[in-house]
Protein backbone atom coordinates (compact mmCIF):
# COMPACT_ATOMS: atom_id res chain seq x y z
CA UNK A 1 0.00 0.00 0.00
CA UNK A 2 1.48 3.12 -1.07
CA UNK A 3 1.49 6.03 2.02
CA UNK A 4 -0.66 8.80 1.41
CA UNK A 5 0.86 12.21 0.89
CA UNK A 6 1.94 14.37 3.44
CA UNK A 7 1.73 18.23 3.18
CA UNK A 8 5.23 17.68 4.19
CA UNK A 9 5.87 15.97 1.01
CA UNK A 10 3.98 18.84 -0.93
CA UNK A 11 6.12 21.39 0.02
CA UNK A 12 9.37 19.35 -0.54
CA UNK A 13 7.86 18.28 -3.99
CA UNK A 14 7.41 22.14 -4.73
CA UNK A 15 10.46 22.97 -4.04
CA UNK A 16 12.03 19.89 -5.51
CA UNK A 17 13.63 17.81 -2.71
CA UNK A 18 12.08 14.62 -3.67
CA UNK A 19 13.63 11.55 -5.21
CA UNK A 20 11.74 10.95 -8.83
CA UNK A 21 10.09 7.48 -7.80
CA UNK A 22 8.37 9.71 -4.83
CA UNK A 23 8.10 13.21 -6.51
CA UNK A 24 5.76 11.27 -9.11
CA UNK A 25 3.42 9.43 -6.35
CA UNK A 26 3.08 13.28 -4.73
CA UNK A 27 2.30 15.13 -8.40
CA UNK A 28 -0.46 12.08 -8.81
CA UNK A 29 -1.80 12.57 -5.43
CA UNK A 30 -1.61 16.45 -6.47
CA UNK A 31 -3.58 15.56 -9.65
CA UNK A 32 -6.63 12.83 -8.48
CA UNK A 33 -6.91 14.36 -4.38
CA UNK A 34 -8.58 17.49 -3.86
CA UNK A 35 -7.04 18.31 -0.85
CA UNK A 36 -3.41 17.47 -2.20
CA UNK A 37 -4.05 20.22 -4.63
CA UNK A 38 -5.61 22.57 -2.39
CA UNK A 39 -2.63 21.82 -0.25
CA UNK A 40 -0.17 22.47 -2.86
CA UNK A 41 -2.24 25.31 -4.25
CA UNK A 42 -1.98 27.38 -0.86
CA UNK A 43 2.56 25.77 -0.53
CA UNK A 44 2.91 27.32 -4.06
CA UNK A 45 0.80 31.18 -3.21
CA UNK A 46 2.98 31.33 0.55
CA UNK A 47 6.30 30.74 -1.43
CA UNK A 48 5.38 33.03 -4.26
CA UNK A 49 4.08 35.56 -1.65
CA UNK A 50 7.33 34.63 1.09
CA UNK A 51 9.77 35.42 -1.88
CA UNK A 52 7.91 39.40 -2.36
CA UNK A 53 8.27 39.83 1.15
CA UNK A 54 11.57 42.60 2.19
CA UNK A 55 12.93 41.01 5.20
CA UNK A 56 14.90 42.93 7.98
CA UNK A 57 16.91 42.35 10.60
CA UNK A 58 15.75 42.13 13.94
CA UNK A 59 16.38 44.39 16.69
CA UNK A 60 20.09 43.15 18.50
CA UNK A 61 17.76 43.14 21.91
CA UNK A 62 15.33 40.66 20.29
CA UNK A 63 18.02 38.77 18.48
CA UNK A 64 20.32 38.06 21.43
CA UNK A 65 16.52 36.66 23.08
CA UNK A 66 15.95 33.96 20.86
CA UNK A 67 19.45 33.12 20.57
CA UNK A 68 19.12 32.45 23.83
CA UNK A 69 16.02 30.53 23.87
CA UNK A 70 18.04 27.87 21.94
CA UNK A 71 20.84 27.16 23.91
CA UNK A 72 21.49 24.33 25.90
CA UNK A 73 17.75 22.65 25.57
CA UNK A 74 18.59 20.64 22.27
CA UNK A 75 21.57 19.33 23.90
CA UNK A 76 21.39 18.37 27.58
CA UNK A 77 22.36 15.25 28.29
CA UNK A 78 20.06 12.45 29.39
CA UNK A 79 21.29 11.50 32.92
CA UNK A 80 20.57 14.97 34.03
CA UNK A 81 17.10 14.55 35.72
CA UNK A 82 15.54 12.01 33.36
CA UNK A 83 14.61 8.70 34.38
CA UNK A 84 14.55 5.93 32.18
CA UNK A 85 11.66 4.53 30.73
CA UNK A 86 11.49 0.47 30.74
CA UNK A 87 10.46 -1.22 27.50
CA UNK A 88 6.89 -3.79 28.10
CA UNK A 89 7.45 -5.03 24.67
CA UNK A 90 8.18 -4.53 21.27
CA UNK A 91 6.27 -6.10 18.44
CA UNK A 92 9.99 -6.37 16.41
CA UNK A 93 11.12 -8.53 18.59
CA UNK A 94 10.09 -12.27 19.62
CA UNK A 95 6.54 -13.24 19.58
CA UNK A 96 4.54 -12.21 23.08
CA UNK A 97 1.48 -13.77 24.25
CA UNK A 98 -1.05 -11.60 23.28
CA UNK A 99 0.69 -9.02 21.51
CA UNK A 100 -0.02 -8.07 18.27
CA UNK A 101 3.18 -8.11 15.69
CA UNK A 102 3.94 -5.70 13.00
CA UNK A 103 1.55 -6.13 10.55
CA UNK A 104 2.45 -6.75 6.98
CA UNK A 105 2.47 -2.60 6.12
CA UNK A 106 5.11 -2.55 8.18
CA UNK A 107 3.54 -0.64 11.52
CA UNK A 108 5.12 -1.32 14.59
CA UNK A 109 3.88 -1.32 18.43
CA UNK A 110 6.27 -0.32 21.78
CA UNK A 111 4.98 0.01 25.06
CA UNK A 112 6.92 1.49 27.48
CA UNK A 113 6.32 1.61 31.63
CA UNK A 114 8.07 5.32 33.04
CA UNK A 115 7.29 7.70 36.11
CA UNK A 116 4.88 9.46 33.77
CA UNK A 117 2.67 6.61 33.48
CA UNK A 118 2.36 4.10 30.46
CA UNK A 119 3.17 5.05 26.62
CA UNK A 120 2.94 3.32 23.47
CA UNK A 121 4.39 3.85 20.64
CA UNK A 122 3.55 3.05 16.80
CA UNK A 123 5.62 3.74 14.24
CA UNK A 124 5.19 2.59 10.05
CA UNK A 125 6.89 4.32 7.42
CA UNK A 126 5.97 7.02 5.32
CA UNK A 127 9.18 7.16 2.71
CA UNK A 128 12.48 6.60 2.67
CA UNK A 129 14.23 6.48 5.83
CA UNK A 130 11.10 8.30 7.21
CA UNK A 131 8.25 6.89 9.52
CA UNK A 132 4.97 8.67 10.79
CA UNK A 133 5.16 8.28 14.98
CA UNK A 134 1.87 7.72 16.87
CA UNK A 135 2.04 7.67 20.60
CA UNK A 136 -0.43 7.79 23.61
CA UNK A 137 0.41 8.49 26.93
CA UNK A 138 -2.07 6.66 29.50
CA UNK A 139 -1.29 8.97 32.75
CA UNK A 140 -3.17 8.48 36.54
CA UNK A 141 -4.65 11.39 36.27
CA UNK A 142 -5.96 13.63 33.26
CA UNK A 143 -5.87 16.39 31.48
CA UNK A 144 -2.49 15.41 30.31
CA UNK A 145 -0.08 18.17 29.29
CA UNK A 146 2.80 16.38 28.27
CA UNK A 147 5.94 17.78 26.08
CA UNK A 148 7.50 15.11 24.00
CA UNK A 149 10.45 15.36 22.35
CA UNK A 150 12.41 13.50 19.77
CA UNK A 151 16.10 13.39 19.98
CA UNK A 152 19.39 12.21 17.67
CA UNK A 153 22.45 12.17 19.47
CA UNK A 154 21.42 14.51 21.84
CA UNK A 155 20.09 17.07 19.47
CA UNK A 156 16.25 18.05 19.38
CA UNK A 157 14.78 16.91 16.18
CA UNK A 158 11.31 17.25 16.68
CA UNK A 159 9.09 18.77 19.45
CA UNK A 160 4.95 18.72 20.50
CA UNK A 161 2.89 18.33 23.26
CA UNK A 162 0.29 15.83 23.50
CA UNK A 163 -3.61 16.08 23.55
CA UNK A 164 -5.53 16.68 26.64
CA UNK A 165 -5.76 12.79 26.43
CA UNK A 166 -2.48 12.01 26.15
CA UNK A 167 -2.41 11.53 22.21
CA UNK A 168 0.94 13.07 20.46
CA UNK A 169 2.28 12.50 16.59
CA UNK A 170 4.90 13.38 14.50
CA UNK A 171 5.39 12.84 11.15
CA UNK A 172 8.15 12.09 8.33
CA UNK A 173 10.76 11.36 11.34
CA UNK A 174 13.94 10.30 10.37
CA UNK A 175 14.67 6.89 11.49
CA UNK A 176 18.15 8.33 12.75
CA UNK A 177 16.21 9.64 15.41
CA UNK A 178 17.19 7.70 18.72
CA UNK A 179 15.66 9.14 22.20
CA UNK A 180 11.95 10.17 22.96
CA UNK A 181 11.66 12.27 25.87
CA UNK A 182 8.54 12.90 28.01
CA UNK A 183 8.04 15.90 30.29
CA UNK A 184 4.90 16.01 32.61
CA UNK A 185 4.27 17.51 36.30
CA UNK A 186 7.69 18.07 36.55
CA UNK A 187 8.43 14.50 36.17
CA UNK A 188 10.73 14.05 32.84
CA UNK A 189 11.60 10.65 31.26
CA UNK A 190 13.96 9.44 28.40
CA UNK A 191 13.16 6.16 26.19
CA UNK A 192 15.47 4.78 23.94
CA UNK A 193 14.38 4.26 20.18
CA UNK A 194 15.49 2.26 17.25
CA UNK A 195 13.67 3.54 14.55
CA UNK A 196 15.83 1.69 11.68
CA UNK A 197 14.25 -1.58 12.82
CA UNK A 198 10.67 -0.46 12.55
Amino acid sequence: MTPRTTFTEIVDWIEGRLPADRASHVADAVRDDQEAADAAAWVADFLATAERLQLEAPPADLRGRLRALFEGPGNVAADRGWSRARLLYDTRGARVAGVREADGTGQSHLAFESEAGRFVLEAGPVSDGHLELRGLLLAERAPIAAEVTLLEEGVVRRRGHSTADGRFGFDEVPVSVDELRIAVDGIRVTAPLELARS
